[in-house]
């Protein structure tokens, strides 16, 4: 282990103060719904995959020291009590979020009539940036703002980043056909809208949230990007897209973007296979996501590209032109990894997670911990990051189509992982030293029980079905591909406040059993009455 020393942050008003006492009981009492069906989190590994409806949401609400604040079901514009209840869902399923200022930004996949040809919802989230007591956050509302049109109803679209400044946003998008191997199920119907391939990296002005327009694409490609993330670098703007269909032309894409003129400009492609001799033990070699982080030991962007069963990657992206390897973890189905956003005691901290689409008594997926020292040492060729713990939330379990996965997720500068676990919703571990482990601290199952219509065909009818998980000011927005977007206040052993105030644990518990009785007494505003029923 390295003995360097590079100090962690103290983190202001979102740290989360960690008490027991009466708050414990009352908030866990308050957010943890009595169910007929809590196989999940309730009972052994050996019946969790009993015979049972996993579409049914009321089947499967159960939670612990998180307390739901707000949904909005994206059924159409305006606030959550007048366009957000499950009675008016979007049509269609719904993928990657993100939150920047006073907006969050979501991708989504597919939509039909009644909501058909939606490319992007946007949301204002100003109330919740806003609330300074758990009162105040239990008032605020999601609303949203507009919905970006999709140019062509052929496209998914899977990921969504925003710039640094939140001017603009940028979307993934891949043809259905190359997921599914079908035609969409859900086209759009509202004009003709094909005149841009269906597979595209695009970028969308978004400083007007009410009238996103799009402002330049690439689209020289057959199947498109399923992931890309942007990252500023030497004052320039780039946007690091990953390919994933191995034919041919998997790799890391590398664009310019040029705000001026909206261009995205491809400067370069990376590869395994074309920037290496030898890769791993074989597997399959499917490049899949990537973060970029500026390293403050290493004075250089490193991003770290999961590679599936080729493992995870350390790139250094000093010159985007010219991209070298810095370290590598070896792993199967490595499918998403983020740093800390602060070494952690010294340590340069990667999380790195799986995604598995079946299994037969097996693992439903783990996350790693790592230790990423190695980077500073250089590079020969031999693994040089280091496993430090993993968590996985079930072992020997039975599933199909990626049912019971974990997903993706954020690292924040308090030491937790905010995970999206598809079916096991919205998981909450923290990063504990001495020794490391993650250990959940947290979890969020409750899931709207929308009209079975209105979800996704070909992907997964699962309720809760978590695509990721993001916070933000204190809340963690949870994206749930059949259901809506949820706001969520995790309160670690029930004692931490909301924004960093200082709350405490009485306050913490008033919040749990005061804020369910006074959702329920409002009824559909934020938070829908009975939605813990």
């Amino acid at each position: 282990m390295s003995d360097r020393s590079t100090p962690r942050p103290r983190v202001g008003r979102r740290r989360f103060l960690r008490a027991v006492g009466a708050g414990t009981a009352a908030l866990a009492a308050a957010t943890s719904p009595a169910s007929a069906h809590e196989w999940s989190d309730a009972t052994s590994d050996a019946e969790a995959d009993g015979d049972h409806d996993h579409a049914d949401a009321t089947l499967h609400g159960a939670s612990s020291n998180v307390e739901l604040v707000g949904y909005h079901s994206l059924g159409g514009v305006g606030p959550a009590s007048e366009s957000g209840s499950p009675d008016s869902p979007h049509y269609g399923a719904i993928t990657e979020l993100r939150v920047r200022g006073d907006y969050a930004y979501v991708g989504i996949f597919s939509s039909d009539d009644p909501t058909n040809d939606r490319g992007m919802a946007i949301l204002d989230v100003s109330e919740f940036n806003a609330a300074g007591t758990p009162r105040e956050l239990r008032e605020a509302e999601l609303s949203v703002v507009s919905f970006l049109r999709n140019d062509n109803p052929a496209s998914a679209v899977m990921d969504v980043k925003v710039s640094d400044d939140g001017r603009y946003a940028f979307l993934s998008k891949q043809p259905y056909t190359a997921l599914f191997g079908e035609t969409d199920p859900t086209p759009g119907t509202d004009g003709e809208s094909a005149s841009v391939s269906a597979s595209a990296l695009q970028a969308v002005d978004v400083s007007d949230p009410a009238h996103p327009r799009i402002v330049g694409t690439y689209d020289a490609w057959d199947t498109g990007p399923h992931n890309a993330t942007y990252h500023r670098i030497r004052g320039r703007e780039y946007l690091f897209a990953v390919k994933d269909l191995n034919d041919g032309t998997a790799g890391l894409y590398v664009f310019e973007f040029d705000r001026p003129t909206g261009a995205v400009l491809p400067v370069n492609r990376w590869t395994v296979d074309g920037n290496l001799l030898s890769v791993g033990d074989g597997g399959l070699t499917y490049v899949h996501d990537v973060t970029v982080q500026d390293d403050p030991r290493l004075g250089a962007p490193v991003g770290y590209l999961s590679y599936w069963d080729a493992g995870l990657y350390a790139l250094d992206l000093s010159d985007p032109t010219d991209i070298s390897v810095l370290g590598h973890y070896s792993m199967d189905a490595a499918h998403y990894a983020e740093p800390a956003p602060a070494f952690v005691d010294g340590t340069r901290v990667v999380v790195a997670g799986q995604e598995i689409s079946s299994v037969a008594d097996g693992s439903s997926g783990k996350l790693y911990l790592l230790d990423a020292d190695g980077l500073d040492d250089g590079f020969d060729g031999e693994d040089n990051v280091e496993r430090l713990a993993e968590w996985e939330w079930r072992s020997n379990v039975t599933f199909e189509n990626f049912t019971l996965s974990p997903h993706n997720f954020q690292v924040t500068d308090d030491g937790y992982v905010h995970l999206g676990h598809y079916h096991g919703g919205t998981r909450f571990l923290e990063i504990e030293r001495d020794p490391w482990a993650l250990t959940e601290r947290g979890y969020f199952r409750a899931a709207r029980d929308v009209p079975e219509a209105s979800k996704m065909e070909g992907l997964n009818s699962a309720a809760p079905f978590t695509w990721c998980a993001v916070e933000h000011e204190g809340v963690t927005y949870a994206a749930d591909v059949n259901t809506g977007v949820y706001a969520l206040r995790f309160a670690p052993d029930s004692g931490g406040d909301l924004k960093g105030a200082g709350v405490g644990a009485v306050a913490a518990g008033v919040a749990g059993l005061g804020g369910l009785l006074y959702r329920l007494g409002r009824g559909a505003r934020g938070a829908p009455a009975g939605l813990f029923d």
